[in-house]
Order: structure tokens, then sequence, then C-alpha cells
């Protein structure tokens, strides 16, 4: 009876392509934009995870060269310029968390190999400060964390990070004011495991990556790697 209900029920209100919102059945992306869900496949930097022209001596970004990050690894799963890209703005801009659920589960069936043969300790998403939270409905990294979580068997511990300042949108700023913007913008509260692995939505600059590192270090963690759902391109 409840499959029957079921199938009605998805006849009746069929699902929207997480990334245009194009009808699309019981699917989470359409038939256009579902086989561009693909992880990124292209030589890229051993810290930051930027994409390279090529593969060097070093595996090392000219930004990382210049300036490392404080975390030890960060991955971006998909480019943000796709269809991944889109339903992260639909789910966040939108409050469309059904779309950011979609993406929650395509991360968590493109874990990079690299993270999957040597797990974290714990997965710590990226907080929202109160205000931002009220105003979207839902914590992006929040859902997208607790996917990760769970396709790696790996406890999610959703209360260890806060955000103790109301920081403007990184969005439109210049890499040294992302820097600032969110410079000892995180706490982070003792920590049982000394390895963790941040989850947020989208990776651009690693300024937000590496302050959060940052409170973590500073509460304990041995080591700090960042998973994003998608990475911005920022390629000269």
């Amino acid at each position: 009876m409840f499959d029957v209900f079921r199938g009605f029920v998805r006849l009746t209100w069929p699902r929207a392509c997480a990334a245009c919102g194009a009808l699309c059945g019981d699917a989470r992306f359409c038939s256009t934009c579902g086989p561009l869900v693909s992880p990124r496949d292209a030589p890229r930097c051993r810290l930051c995870d930027a994409e390279l022209p090529c593969p060097g001596p070093s595996h090392r970004c000219g930004r990382c060269l210049v300036r490392p990050p404080t975390f030890d690894r960060a991955w971006g799963v998909f480019d943000y310029a796709g269809p991944v890209g889109d339903a992260v703005r639909r789910g966040k801009y939108g409050r469309e968390v059904a779309a950011m659920r979609a993406v929650a589960r395509a991360v968590g069936a493109h874990l990079p190999a690299e993270l999957i043969d040597d797990p974290p300790g714990v997965v710590v998403p990226v907080p929202l400060h109160p205000r931002r939270l009220r105003q979207r409905g839902f914590a992006a990294p929040l859902v997208i964390a607790v996917a990760v979580g769970r396709a790696l068997g790996v406890r999610c511990a959703r209360r260890v990070l806060t955000r103790s300042r109301d920081t403007p949108e990184q969005a439109g700023l210049a890499d040294d004011k992302r820097r600032r913007n969110v410079r000892r913008a995180f706490v982070a509260a003792s920590l049982r495991e000394d390895d963790v692995l941040v989850v947020d939505d989208v990776l651009t600059t690693g300024a937000t990556a590496s302050a959060v590192a940052d409170a973590l270090r500073g509460a304990g963690a041995r080591r700090v790697r960042v998973l994003a759902a998608a990475i911005v391109d920022r390629t000269p």
C-alpha cells in the first residue's frame, strides 16, 4: 500500500532537477544536468586542490608556494561552474534543502580515494552564524557533512565549531580581504579526535578553511583536511 501511495505522489508531484529546476521524475538531476555531475579530473595542487596546467615536481600551485594554507589538504569534488554549483546556489540562496541534499548525495558517492583510504577521526561542518542560519533556513555545510560522515563511517560533530562573528559574504572579495574577513571568526571546542575533516559547500581561496584550521589546531587538532562539494576555478 505504501509503495502505491509513494508512486502516486511521484506522479503527482514530480521532482525538480537540483541544478536547473526542470522536472525529472524520480531523479535528483535531469537528463541534461545528470551526465555533467562528474568529479573533477585534472592535475591539481596537492594542498589547495586548485587546477594546475600540468603536473609539476612540487605539485603545488603558485599561491600555495608563496603562502601555504594552514590546513593539510583540501579537495573540491566538483567544479563550481557546472550543475553542482547551480544546485549549491539553489540550495543556499533559494532555500531549497532538497537541492542541497542532492549535492550531499553526489559528494558522498564520489569521495576522493585518498580520503577513503585514510579516513579522518571526525567530520566537522563549517558553521554559519545564527543570523545567517535564520536567513537561509538550514546550514548547507551540515547537510553535506552528514552525508560525508555516513559514507566514511565517521562521526559528524556538528557542535565542535561555532562562528563567533557575523562576517560579510566572502563572494566578491579579494584574497587578502577574504583572509581578514574570517580571521578569528571561528571558535573550536575541545576535541576527542585529533584528525579532523572540515566540510564546506564551496572552496574558493581557502581563506575560510585556513581560519577554521587555525581554530581547530588551537583546540588540539593534529591534522586538518578540508572537503568541499565544489571548487571555484581560480586559474589566472
